[in-house]
């Protein structure tokens, strides 16, 4: 006899959700306990299971459908547990038809393999118990089975692929959040930013400005003829990382965080595979997250195969200085490096396809970072593409195009290529997950980091601009927070970018131009670092404090910092952002004197027609 399966009692009061997953379609045969539906509530996502062993015969719900209590889902006969033809995989029987794919990507497995509660997925029961099965298809032979590899669990509640400050930050966070976590990383824990980019960067930064003011100090009555052993700063730069690396291990560990060293694939959105140095074995979660991030872009004939074509890495890992260096590419990370060798010593070109460095900021901010950087000794071949090079008997020769055609040659012992990242996409099988892309190949999120498949976040470089390590730790949080069933969602009003360049550059929030097209009446204070006392002292006064609000309302919207320590002034701009704060919130408090922070008190002041230190 048939019987109609209503939606249960969704607790906390609620009386209808968003049937967000049905887990069953007719035709099927499910045991006792089987995740039959997912229930979105307002306050959490409800589970539901099957009561008995049961005889899917129709669905009269959909997923994306409002459901009330009471309301049914589908009609079912109930069945024979111990009867293998009707339990759809016995040894008896044809196993059941696989669910057709649903807009959301892969439908979900027929069989029991998630119990949320309070809107946390937690696997429930044995692996042996379940059958997980990708769209369209029984799971595939070659798949191994789940606990075959040692230090790899058979399920956990969150899956996180890729342990860079985004995935590692989302670790930790879940696992306050009470969940259990399996942290995945192919390469080294702290991702890119921590062991190949913005740590061993400032590190060596601040190795080069030291040595450089040491060297130009002689208007303070200071001289100096320092030398440099790069072997030793890369090797302390190293130590540096080292020591953050370690401290991340231990914080992910003292979450009861599980750490393993290998690749994780998708072969569903309820199951990936690990592969590791001791074999593949499979793992079962309840909600993962997309953590892979980005790497360089190769450009055409300039493969990073050879010692003289290095990338972002291979230029911070150099245990000796190059005399000579060109540097294709005048972004953010060309900028940085390019002075850190200049500092050095080495003879730095930089070849640029546009007419100017930083492309993308406001041009008195590129103008301050290129003016600068030729008085470091760099130089500057804007307009210029590179189109390949050869190996010499002295190094190499670049040979470059203009916009005319013309052709030219540029001789150097490394050659440094910049042209920018792209999001590492094709090394977790994505698609076997639901999981889609955009137009520019970055993975589809919400504000939460939901991808196209409703189990499944995505974080950092992965999901797109702006690549940001902050900005992936924070969507960390977000999506850890969001499974756990938190309210919690990210606005990119107030992230933050650094350039470490000397001068520094920061901004946050809008420009002026921004604030004009987004529909406000802009107005705009500014205070030149010339007339602060702080910067006079430190002898390093170019640049400025620039803010901009909206001029009826004074709300600030964003502001644009150049000089020394922009990176950590910016900061008090941000939490203004974030707090919805007015000219006035910033212009009176006081600021300690004299410092630097004292620029955006006065800058604030200059939005208003008040400020005491500048004319402007």
């Amino acid at each position: 006899m048939s019987t109609a399966f209503a939606v249960p009692d969704l607790g906390d009061g609620a009386t209808e959700g968003r049937l967000v997953a049905l887990e069953v379609a007719a035709g099927e045969t499910v045991a006792e306990g089987t995740l039959l539906a997912e229930v979105e509530t307002d306050k959490s996502i409800v589970e539901v299971t099957a009561p008995e062993t049961m005889a899917i015969e129709a669905c009269d719900a959909a997923e994306g459908e409002d459901v009330e209590v009471g309301e049914t889902l589908f009609t079912y006969e109930a069945a024979d547990p111990d009867d293998p033809s009707e339990s759809g995989d016995g040894e008896g029987g044809e196993p059941a038809e696989p669910p057709e794919p649903t807009e959301d990507g892969p439908s979900e497995p027929d069989d029991d393999s998630a119990d949320a509660v309070g809107g946390a997925s937690q696997l429930t029961g044995g692996a042996s118990e379940r059958t997980v099965r990708p769209v369209g298809e029984g799971t595939p032979a070659d798949v191994p089975s789940p606990g075959s590899v040692e230090g790899v669990p058979e399920q956990t509640d969150v899956l996180i692929i890729g342990a860079g400050p985004g995935g590692y930050v989302a670790a930790i966070r879940a696992g306050q959040l009470g969940l259990d976590v399996t942290l995945v990383e192919d390469d080294a824990v702290g991702g890119t930013c921590l062991n190949y980019g913005c740590i061993p960067s400032k590190a060596l930064i601040h190795g080069a400005d030291i040595a450089y003011e040491a060297a130009n100090a002689e208007h303070l009555g200071v001289s100096a003829d320092p030398t440099v052993d790069i072997d030793q700063l890369t090797g302390w730069k190293d130590d540096v990382v080292d020591q953050l690396t370690g401290g991340v291990e231990q914080l992910c560990h003292a979450q009861g965080v599980t750490v393993v060293d290998g690749v994780a694939e998708f072969v569903n959105n309820r199951r990936a595979t690990i592969t590791t140095d001791d074999g593949e074995t499979a793992i079962d979660f309840g909600n993962a997250i997309v953590a892979t991030g980005s790497r360089p872009i190769e450009i055409p004939d300039f493969p990073f195969d050879s010692e003289y074509v290095l990338d972002s890495r291979d230029a911070l890992a150099l245990d000796e200085r190059p005399d000579s260096l060109v540097v294709i590419g005048a972004g953010y990370i060309g900028m940085e490096l390019s002075t850190v060798f200049e500092k050095l010593g080495t003879d730095v070109t930089v070849v640029e396809m546009f007419d100017d460095v930083l492309s993308g900021y406001d041009d008195d901010i590129s103008r301050l970072v290129r003016e600068r950087a030729a008085e470091f000794g760099i130089d500057f071949r804007f307009g210029e593409m590179a189109a390949s090079w050869e190996e010499t008997d002295d190094g190499i020769v670049v040979h470059t195009e203009d916009e005319d055609g013309d052709r030219h040659s540029l001789e150097a012992e490394k050659v440094f290529v910049v042209g920018g990242r792209e999001p590492v996409t094709d090394t977790a099988n994505l698609q076997a997950a639901g999981i889609e892309l955009d137009d520019d190949g970055f993975v589809k999120t919400d504000a939460q980091g939901r991808t196209t498949c409703e189990r499944i976040f995505a974080i950092g470089d992965v999901v797109g601009e702006p690549m940001l390590a902050h900005k992936a730790s924070r969507e960390g949080e977000v999506a850890a927070e969001a499974i756990a069933g938190e309210p919690s969602v990210l606005d990119y009003q107030a992230m933050p970018a650094v350039v470490f360049t000397d001068p520094e550059v920061a901004t946050v929030g809008m420009s002026e131009n921004d604030a004009r097209d987004d529909g406000y009446y802009p107005v705009v204070g500014r205070m030149p670092l010339a007339s602060n006392g702080r910067a006079l002292t430190l002898g390093d006064t170019e640049g400025f404090v620039r803010i901009v609000a909206d001029r009826r309302t004074e709300l600030i919207l964003g502001a644009q910092i150049v000089g020394p320590n922009a990176s950590e002034l910016i900061a008090e701009v941000a939490l203004a952002i974030e707090m919805d704060a007015r000219l006035s919130d910033i212009a009176e408090t006081v600021h300690t004197h004299p410092t630097l922070s004292e620029a955006v008190m006065e800058a604030a002041a200059n939005a208003r027609g008040e400020a005491i230190h500048t004319a402007d």
